[in-house]
């Protein structure tokens, strides 16, 4: 009687003995109900008999013989070559095929409409006119607050300051600073709208 082996050894003996094919990997498009194909010059019952661990999670597979795993292995090596000796003999030069911007990515020059350029840098220079002019009339309106109240609101906007804080800062009672805010943004607001 034999001895049953765990899993660890199982997997082992597994690796040695056989090779596995992830057949959805392997072949694009492939709709089948098998993941994998096992090489092996064991049957399928001898599988399940010396590998119950391992072989339960290649379940359902493709047996393949010996012969049929030379056959494939032989496949992926003139595969290989082929694609080897198509990247030897890549003309690196040869504008007309696109593989020379493969290998000298200097070569690749973007394409720059001078009409579409101008219209953006139109655009960048109309968002800056817009943006300087708020900012002038953002410390205009500020300059129109009376002093305490700009000084309370650019606390607490600038700062990140809350009326508790300020107060303590100043030596005040927090609602009169909170107070003071308030009234600070409703006329910012009025003396910024009416510029």
């Amino acid at each position: 009687m034999q001895k049953k082996l765990n899993t660890a050894q199982q997997e082992t003996l597994f690796a040695s003995e056989c090779k596995l094919i992830n057949l959805r990997y392997e072949y694009q498009g492939y709709t089948g109900t098998e993941i994998w194909a096992i090489v092996s010059e064991l049957s399928e019952k001898e599988l399940f008999e010396k590998y119950p661990d391992v072989i339960s999670r290649y379940t359902p597979f493709v047996l393949l013989s010996i012969e049929q795993g030379k056959v494939i292995d032989e496949s992926y090596r003139n595969t290989h070559k082929y694609e080897m000796r198509c990247k030897r003999t890549y003309d690196l030069y040869d504008y007309k095929d696109g593989i020379a911007e493969c290998f000298h990515k200097e070569l690749i020059t973007p394409f720059v409409d001078s009409f579409e350029q101008e219209e953006l840098d139109k655009a960048a220079r109309k968002l800056e006119k817009e943006r300087i002019k708020m900012i002038k009339k953002v410390r205009k309106a500020l300059a129109m607050l009376q002093p305490i109240q700009r000084e309370r609101l650019l606390k607490n906007i600038i700062r990140g300051l809350s009326s508790r804080e300020i107060a303590k800062e100043e030596g005040v009672n927090y609602s009169s600073v909170d107070k003071s805010i308030a009234a600070a943004k409703k006329n910012f607001k009025k003396f910024y709208e009416n510029l």
